[in-house]
């Protein structure tokens, strides 16, 4: 087998394992951005844009460890002594992964639960803004059909 193949192999789960630290980054943010005064949907939306281009880049990034790996798995399934330092680094990426993408879904739930609770609130406040609104109308409404009385 070329060593051409699991040198690719490992340099992809590197790779990967780039991305997800980039993400935890995006996530990371995201929940400075939750818990903001503030909460600008633009800076949200900038960077759940940002963290699709990566998650984009992680899925490209799958597809190529997959086609490789589907190329040299008999060799390496028949010469693991041969190959074994090559398997444990990349064992130990695939755990690395493994962890932070664990990580990454506990990350997303806290945003998303936190999310939903700025669009709560949101939701809230205009409410009570239709309802203001309506007491107002009411209100010049009954004013206007006093005066017309006087």
């Amino acid at each position: 087998m070329n060593s051409t193949y699991l040198t690719a192999m490992i340099e992809s789960l590197e790779k990967k394992v780039s991305v997800l630290d980039e993400i935890i980054k995006k996530n990371a943010e995201q929940a400075a951005l939750l818990k903001e005064e503030e909460f600008s949907f633009d800076k949200f939306d900038k960077n759940a844009e940002e963290k699709g281009v990566l998650i984009f880049r992680l899925e490209k990034l799958d597809d190529g460890f997959e086609s490789l790996y589907a190329k040299v798995k008999e060799e390496l399934d028949a010469n693991r002594a041969a190959y074994s330092d090559e398997i444990r680094k990349m064992q130990e990426l695939i755990q690395s992964i493994t962890d932070k993408s664990a990580s990454i879904q506990a990350d997303e739930a806290r945003n998303k639960a936190a999310l939903e609770g700025i669009f709560k609130n949101e939701r809230e406040k205009l409410r009570a803004g239709r309802s203001g609104v309506k007491a107002l109308k009411s209100y010049n409404q009954a004013m206007n059909f006093r005066n017309t009385d006087i």
